[in-house]
Parts: structure tokens; C-alpha cells; sequence
């Protein structure tokens, strides 16, 4: 044990000799390991000092628990908290202690010797102030520092994310000519592996009328063929589902082909019809067998509700009944796009032998049907909208359809 004295947080002084803490007028005693583990940790403040020193120091030759360390640490933080330096002997998990509060070396004690001319010696003359400040782990791991790097890792986290889903989101592809409108999802050319750019030359094919406007949708499960005609007052729309086994760009050719001959299975006009009307082919070569599909829709607007009742009835090619099913769903609005969360569909009537016998209604029965599906509209020029029905086709709203039937507003 030395004879020096240590100034500790400016006003507490440790005389290690004699085993004593003093703050002004109170004096507070010291065990002999206390003031030998306070005195290694005021010799190296602001550094850590590992447990295995301060045992083989303590306690040299022995072999020793961390029990007893750990019942002197405590023993001496106590007894400087007592005396108002709270916080001075920081525990680094697993490694060892720091002490760090500022200590400065004040002197030591010395016996009296009878004689004027004593040079002081650098143990004796007063030493500058060492000021030790938090370690450089805490420095490095504060607080302000951890919920920086909290908030830079979220923000690039949501970044990152951000990123993702958009490199990833179900864009619209569009290729518009003079005539022609060519629509296709980008999840629609990755499930194909066809490239909607591919298809231009096809669509330059199509016959160009002089105010008739042609929007062809290429879905994973159909492909769509709208035309409208305002002058004339002329309106159809043809749904022909892909075949299994031919390439899409042999789908598409048919079609455009079909619809050229203007044959009598694609020929119709619904451009007075009051509710929306689609054709629905078997496949790109129309034959008689086609189901016309009509949705008959209202609209009820309550405070915080906007809901959609529907009924949707087919037909075949004779004009008899396939199958009747009403519906009823939320909607939700954005901007122009909507989405139609359907709660409930009935099936009030089925042709079971067309059922069994026509895969075309079992198609159509299976796309309708299922519980509280999601239907996403989204809006293209000329007012006709994307479904996400059976991989997506299109639609046109009529206008009985956007009729608000009843509105209870407050």
C-alpha cells in the first residue's frame, strides 16, 4: 500500500495509507482490501481494469471466486455513493471495472525530517489534474449514439423495402398506337414470359376504323378485345380464354384475327345496354358456345360505408339461363381506382348440366364464387376498367351500374 493521496471528483479526498475517505468534516474507514482495490482503480481511471488483476492483486496465491470481488465492489460503491459520488465504478460485462470519476494525484505522506533544505521530489510536488472521462465504450455506445444507429437502420431498412416492392409491384404495361390501346400486367409477362413490346407488330395489324377506339387487355387466364365507337354509337367487348398448350403470341394473332372477320359470334352492340355486358369465348376462334355475361349493380352510401349490391346472370348463345348469383361488398375508393371486398354470394340458380358439361361456366362459377374475395378495378382511358378477375380482364361500367340507390346521409 503507498503513502499518496487521490483527489476524487474535486472535493473527496482517498488517503490510501491509512485507509480513508474523507468529504469536508466526515471521514469514512476503509477495509484493507477496499482501500487496496479503490487505490488500483484510481491508479488507472478511465481504463478497464480486468477482474483477473484485480484478483491476482487482492488476493495473490489463492484461488479465488468472483464472490468476494464482487461483495468489495459493492462494499466500496456503497460507501462513495455515501458520500455523494454515485456511479463511479462501471461494471464491463464479463471483462473487468472502470473508475470514472476524475482523480487527481494530490501527494503522498510523508514522515517530518528536521532539515529546511529538502528538494522536492516529482512523488511530492503536485502533480497536474488527470481528468478521466466515460470509456470509449460508452462513448462509442451511448444512448444518442445507439438511437442514431437505431434510426439509420430503420430508415434504411424502410429504404430497402421501399425498393424492393417497387422493383417488385404489379405495374401496368401499356402500348398505345393511333387505334390501339395494349394493356398487359407486369406480373401477367412474368407468369407468361412474354414481353408486351413483342406484340406491337400484331396490334398495327388491327383494321383502323375512323372513330373507333380498339383496347386489348392480355390477362393469365384470357385475353380481352374492347372497341367502342362514340360517333356511331357502337360497343362490344369479347373475352377469349386461353387455350392450354399455345404460346400467347399464337393467342393474340387469333384474336386479332377473329375479330377482323367480324363474325356473327362477335358482332353485337351494347352500347345502349343499361347494365354491363361481356361475351365470354372458350377460345380465340369464337365458336357458338359463348356465355354472355350481365352484372346488374347499385350502390348504397351510408355515413362511413359505400356498399355494392349486384347480380350477375348468364347466358348462353340460345338466350336460356347458365347460372344467377346476386353479391354483396364494400367498396373502397382511390382516386379513380376502386376495390369491391365481396362479403356474401348466393348462387341462386345453376344449369347443373352446362355446369358439368360447358367448362366455360364452371370458369366463369369458379371466378365469381369465391368467399370474400378482393375485386380490384383499376381505371384506363376511355373509361373502362382493369378486373382482377380470372387474372385480369377488362370491363366497362354502365351507367345503371354507378346509380345510387339509396343514400343515408346525416
Amino acid at each position: 500500500m503507498s503513502n499518496k493521496n487521490y483527489k476524487i471528483a474535486e472535493d473527496i479526498i482517498f488517503s490510501a495509507a491509512i485507509f480513508k475517505l474523507s468529504k469536508g468534516e466526515r471521514d469514512i474507514k476503509l477495509s484493507n482490501k477496499e482501500a487496496e482495490l479503490l487505490e488500483m482503480l484510481c491508479d488507472e481511471a478511465g481504463s478497464v481494469i480486468a477482474r483477473g488483476k484485480l484478483q491476482d492483486t487482492l488476493w495473490p496465491n489463492q484461488d479465488n471466486t468472483d464472490t468476494n470481488l464482487n461483495r468489495q465492489i459493492l462494499s466500496l460503491r456503497r460507501k462513495l455513493e455515501s458520500i455523494g459520488l454515485l456511479d463511479a465504478i462501471d461494471t464491463i460485462p464479463r471483462v473487468g471495472y472502470i473508475f470514472c470519476a476524475p482523480v487527481e494525484i494530490c501527494g503522498e505522506e510523508e514522515e517530518t525530517v528536521a532539515t529546511d533544505n529538502i528538494v522536492p521530489t516529482p512523488a511530492s510536488m503536485p502533480q497536474p489534474r488527470r481528468q478521466y472521462s466515460r470509456r470509449r465504450y460508452d462513448r462509442y455506445f451511448s444512448p444518442k449514439r445507439i438511437m442514431l444507429f437505431a434510426l439509420i437502420m430503420v430508415f434504411i431498412t424502410s429504404l430497402v423495402i421501399f425498393i424492393y416492392h417497387y422493383a417488385n409491384a404489379n405495374t401496368l404495361r401499356t402500348i398505345n398506337l393511333s387505334h390501339v390501346s395494349l394493356y398487359m400486367t407486369s406480373d401477367t409477362e412474368h407468369a407468361l414470359k412474354l414481353n408486351i413490346a413483342t406484340l406491337t407488330p400484331l396490334a398495327q395489324r388491327i383494321p383502323h376504323y375512323e372513330d373507333e377506339h380498339v383496347s386489348i387487355l392480355i390477362g393469365k387466364e384470357a385475353i380481352s378485345y374492347f372497341s367502342i365507337d362514340n360517333k356511331n354509337k357502337l360497343l362490344s367487348e369479347n373475352i377469349f380464354l386461353l387455350r392450354a398448350g399455345h404460346p400467347v403470341m399464337e393467342e393474340v394473332q387469333c384474336v386479332v384475327a377473329t375479330m377482323a372477320l367480324q363474325g356473327e359470334n362477335v358482332s353485337h352492340n351494347y352500347y345502349n345496354n343499361p347494365h354491363t355486358v361481356v361475351r365470354y369465348h372458350s377460345s380465340c376462334l369464337a365458336p357458338e358456345n359463348w356465355v354472355e355475361i350481365t352484372r346488374k349493380s347499385k350502390m348504397i352510401v351510408t355515413m362511413n360505408r359505400e356498399i355494392v349490391v349486384a347480380t350477375v346472370i348468364a347466358t348462353d348463345h340460345k338466350g336460356q339461363t347458365l347460372f344467377n348469383l346476386d353479391s354483396v361488398g364494400d367498396v373502397e375508393r382511390d382516386d379513380d381506382d376502386i376495390a369491391v371486398e365481396i362479403k356474401n354470394t348466393i348462387v341462386n340458380f345453376i344449369d347443373q348440366k352446362a355446369l358439368i358439361n360447358n367448362s366455360m361456366v364452371a370458369t366463369l362459377v369458379a371466378a365469381l364464387t369465391p368467399p370474400k374475395q378482393k375485386a380490384l378495378f383499376i381505371q384506363l382511358p376511355g373509361g373502362i376498367y382493369l378486373s382482377s378477375y380470372m387474372g385480369g380482364v377488362l370491363s366497362w361500367p354502365s351507367r345503371e351500374n354507378l346509380k345510387v340507390i339509396q343514400r343515408n346521409d346525416p
